[in-house]
């Protein structure tokens, strides 16, 4: 069994459901060809805000893999123009997860052919960002649509601008989490302290090295609505082979303290046409293949593939990150 990794296909623009239409079908060549009837996939969030096409877009997934885990992003709970005053993203949520119930759509965690997958539900916190600011950015509330869209209405204890949100969607992982990762540490007991092989993936980020630093971004604060102190806190319980996110759309490949964290995002049409060859062929990330996990030739005997060379997390990798500097690169603009 192979397990492929993707983030924010965001198939709301008909080039990327296009693209999912031509993977599950092999018409895109490569890979896909050759059928992922045996294998699972892992969707890392940002799939539409409109529910006919996300059920669309996860349909069209579940037909093709074995097994399909999905986590909402943000934007998978905004509140379209047509539900405003039926329900808030709360209630979205509540139906994006009815709905993928009904297509056998995994968002807890599960155990397929011997690997554990953890979905880990979350939301960010500004208080996550712990980097100096750059003078004169807008404020993310301005620049974001989140804040304008989202509605916590059925929840008036809930505020996007504190923590609260992140706690409250950091709870709905239990009872699910816990009792997984009980039954991960009875295995691993069983088996004289041979550890199954556990994924886990969220859409938000776990740690703030995973994004460039704040001059080199078009908008800076970003890092104040992207990722999650309690989700850094279940990674690093879970300790999985490597955590899966999304929400940024940087391709991503990197250790941090001994944990491997990976972003594969298809992202929008015109960021995809930006890569080799316009975009042609590209494909989620062959993430695990247990057959080689057997062999023992990818990455020791984790199963995982090798990892990959990604421009930014390159760049870290291979130079120190200089949080200090909050001088603005060339390309962004503060107005």
């Amino acid at each position: 069994m192979r397990v492929w990794a993707v983030s924010d296909i965001h198939t709301d623009y008909a080039q990327n459901l296009q693209w999912v239409e031509e993977l599950v079908t092999g018409s895109s060549g490569g890979a896909a060809a050759e059928g992922f009837k045996q294998d699972a996939l892992i969707v890392a969030g940002d799939v539409s805000d409109d529910l006919a096409t996300l059920e669309k877009t996860l349909q069209l997934l579940a037909d093709a893999f074995a097994h399909v885990f999905f986590v909402p992003g943000n934007h998978d709970l905004w509140v379209r123009r047509d539900e405003r005053g039926k329900y808030d993203s709360l209630e979205k949520l509540r139906r994006v997860q009815a709905l993928c119930a009904r297509l056998g759509v995994l968002t807890e965690p599960a155990c397929v052919g011997g690997l554990w997958v953890f979905p880990l539900l979350s939301w960010y916190h500004a208080s996550w960002d712990r980097e100096p600011d750059v003078a004169g950015a807008q404020p993310i509330s301005k620049v974001m649509l989140d804040f304008h869209v989202c509605s916590w209405a059925s929840a008036p204890h809930l505020n996007a601008h504190d923590e609260s949100l992140a706690a409250h969607f950091d709870a709905l992982n239990e009872p699910a989490f816990s009792a997984a990762l009980k039954q991960v540490e009875e295995a691993a007991a069983s088996a004289g302290g041979v550890r199954p092989p556990v994924l886990s993936f969220s859409h938000f980020l776990p740690r703030q090295e995973l994004l460039p630093e704040k001059r080199m971004l078009y908008m800076p604060n970003l890092a104040k609505a992207a990722g999650s102190d309690l989700l850094e806190a279940r990674v690093r319980r879970l300790k999985p082979l490597a955590h899966v996110f999304g929400h940024t759309h940087f391709s991503w490949d990197m250790a941090v303290e001994g944990q491997r964290y990976v972003q594969w995002p298809r992202g929008y049409p015109s960021e995809n046409r930006q890569r080799r060859n316009g975009g042609a062929g590209w494909m989620p990330l062959p993430l695990f293949d247990d057959a080689k996990r057997a062999a023992g030739d990818m990455d020791g005997s984790s199963g995982l593939a090798p990892q990959q060379s990604c421009y930014w997390s390159d760049m870290y990798r291979f130079g120190a990150r200089d949080a200090s500097n909050v001088s603005p690169a060339p390309w962004v603009t503060l107005s």
